[in-house]
């Protein structure tokens, strides 16, 4: 069973993308901040990251530096979950370090099947 934890400041993103991966049988962990986020991965060593870009205080781009900075994460991938979605950020955060790039919001009925599909590659 794969691993998940997502990092999102937003209460019910996180409750709907924890729900609808637990169903399909993924273990779950949840942080609501940048900072908690490096900490929870450090601690469970999850198999992916998905990390929402705007928070307040350490940014997901911040977290995700750290996790890639950190021998302990660096070979966690993270992937990006955001709303945002203006021409050229795709490619831009992939560049920045961003192993994946989610675009919420989150479509429950595929969802899953992309985080799987992360997994695989």
């Amino acid at each position: 069973m794969a691993r998940i934890l997502i990092v999102d400041d937003n209460a019910l993103n996180l409750e709907l993308a924890q729900d609808v991966l637990e169903m399909s049988g993924f273990e779950v962990k949840t942080a609501d901040s940048g900072a908690e986020g490096v900490a929870k991965a450090r601690e469970m060593q999850p198999d992916l990251v998905l990390m929402d870009l705007r928070m307040p205080g350490m940014s997901g781009r911040e977290a995700m530096r750290v996790l890639h900075d950190d021998a302990a994460t660096c070979h966690i991938p993270v992937a990006v979950l955001t709303a945002s979605a203006m021409k050229g950020e795709q490619k831009r955060l992939l560049q920045q370090g961003f192993d994946a790039y989610i675009q919420k919001p989150i479509d429950p009925s595929t969802f899953a099947d992309e985080v799987r599909s992360l997994l695989e590659n």
